[in-house]
């Protein structure tokens, strides 16, 4: 029996697709082309994701996502402004793209044709993305419109991760929310006469917990976010849950746990906000410290031993720490990382302030002598239509280290330097990928 290309049609998936959809794969590590045969495919597949072409304002912000990609590139992922980056160029092709469709037909396996993309080639053969800084491998060789259709996919994944990045609704109303997300914490951090930091209503707390440093993260930088969303799976900005952070150093381990039980009690978290999945504790051993602080609280009512001794047993008990490092969720993340951290959520209330004005405005020209299309406009208005106030949980990350940690993190093994550096490596990896095989003579290509 001759098989149609109708009765085929009905059998034919793409896996690399379905693998997205019902897979768990992010779209950044798909290898599939978009398959955009023209111009007008590719307009109407713009129109699926969100963006008008006719709206100008739209089309403009399109095209500035290209031109923020081309620059976050050559930034991060090529030498020499990256002197650990690719030795590569990005084709003139690319760089002189004035019309983004042009970007999507590109994509499409040089041009529309409806092959195989040069990326999904790569995978099929077998052949890896080969490690930076490792040994070079060996990669299929393109012609020119296949190596611009790399380099036009890589520049796809930065735009639609930006695409993301800037549609956090979440982001139009930071200020207010860092604020009132910060003030429940600083309600509670003051300083004694001799300048010390401490975590209390005041100095004479008698849940007082002595800091060497209290500080919250600056805002994230527009590279620091859209570096983050190319490592994560999800690569979606309301899953970035540190843009509020908050950061608490204390004398010793002992103190660190005191902090959570000081957020804990005074409500400055709540615990049924907290999101089980990103809490992490690799600072003290828990289940030693719940078994064997009852003892020790035991052999002092009994006078087995002083409250002097309890201190120096207690904090040698939370010096103990079988925890595992190997294998960290973050795989940017040192293994001698050592802290507490977990991630909060709090209701955050911004009130409309154009909701009042309508309100004064309503109420001004009625029964005033106003222009009757003044009057008109007035009585049109519903202030049912209009949000006095938005409400939404936002999320907040807590970190804390005893000092010894601290001084680790900052300068040993697990220094912000090294998370930075690994960071960008695998943000190349996911987006240059084919491309980390091919020759330097390639750019000459096109």
């Amino acid at each position: 029996m001759a098989l149609t290309p109708e009765f085929r049609k009905k059998y034919e998936f793409d896996w690399q697709i379905l693998d997205v959809i019902i897979g768990g794969k992010s779209a950044i590590d798909n290898a599939s082309g978009l398959f955009l045969k023209t111009p007008e495919d590719a307009v109407h597949f713009l129109e699926c994701y969100g963006f008008d072409l006719e709206n100008p304002i739209e089309k403009a912000e399109l095209f500035g996502n290209f031109q923020e990609s081309i620059q976050f590139i050559r930034h991060y992922f090529l030498r020499p402004e990256n002197p650990e980056g690719l030795d590569l160029e990005i084709p003139r092709k690319i760089l002189e793209i004035t019309d983004i469709t042009q970007l999507l037909t590109m994509a499409s396996a040089g041009g529309g044709s409806g092959a195989v993309s040069p990326a999904a080639a790569v995978v099929g053969a077998g052949h890896a993305a080969p490690v930076v800084g490792g040994a070079s491998h060996a990669a299929p060789q393109f012609g020119a419109a296949g190596h611009a259709a790399l380099w036009a996919c890589s520049v796809i994944k930065l735009m639609h991760t930006i695409n993301h990045m800037d549609k956090d609704l979440g982001a139009y109303y930071f200020t207010d929310v860092q604020k009132q997300i910060l003030d429940r914490f600083y309600k509670f951090i003051h300083s004694d006469e001799a300048s010390h930091v401490f975590l209390g209503k005041d100095a004479r707390d008698p849940d007082r917990v002595d800091l060497v440093l209290f500080e919250s993260k600056p805002k994230k930088s527009r590279d620091s976010v859209i570096l983050k969303l190319l490592h994560k799976p999800e690569n979606v900005a309301e899953d970035i849950f540190d843009r509020v952070g908050i950061r608490f150093v204390t004398r010793n381990r002992l103190d660190s746990l005191r902090v959570v039980k000081f957020l804990k009690e005074r409500y400055v978290i709540m615990p049924a906000n907290i999101k089980p999945s990103r809490s992490r504790n690799t600072l003290i051993d828990e289940a030693l410290i719940a078994d064997e602080l009852p003892r020790l609280l035991a052999l002092v009512e009994e006078g087995g031993i002083s409250a002097s001794e309890l201190d120096a047993r207690i904090a040698g008990l939370f010096m103990k720490n079988d925890i595992r490092l190997d294998g960290p969720d973050n795989p940017h993340t040192s293994k001698h990382y050592r802290s507490i951290q977990f991630t909060g959520r709090q209701l955050i209330k911004f009130k409309n302030p154009i909701y009042d004005e309508l309100k004064a405005l309503k109420k001004a020209v009625k029964g005033k002598t106003c222009p009757d299309e003044i009057v008109k406009i007035a009585d049109r208005l519903d202030l049912g239509n209009i949000q006095k106030e938005t409400r939404f949980f936002y999320p907040f990350e807590v970190q804390i280290y005893d000092e010894a940690s601290h001084k680790e993190n900052l300068a040993g093994r697990s220094s912000h330097s090294n998370y930075k550096r690994s960071q960008i490596r695998t943000a190349m990896r996911r987006v240059l990928g084919p491309l980390m095989g091919t020759e330097r003579d390639a750019k000459d290509q096109g």
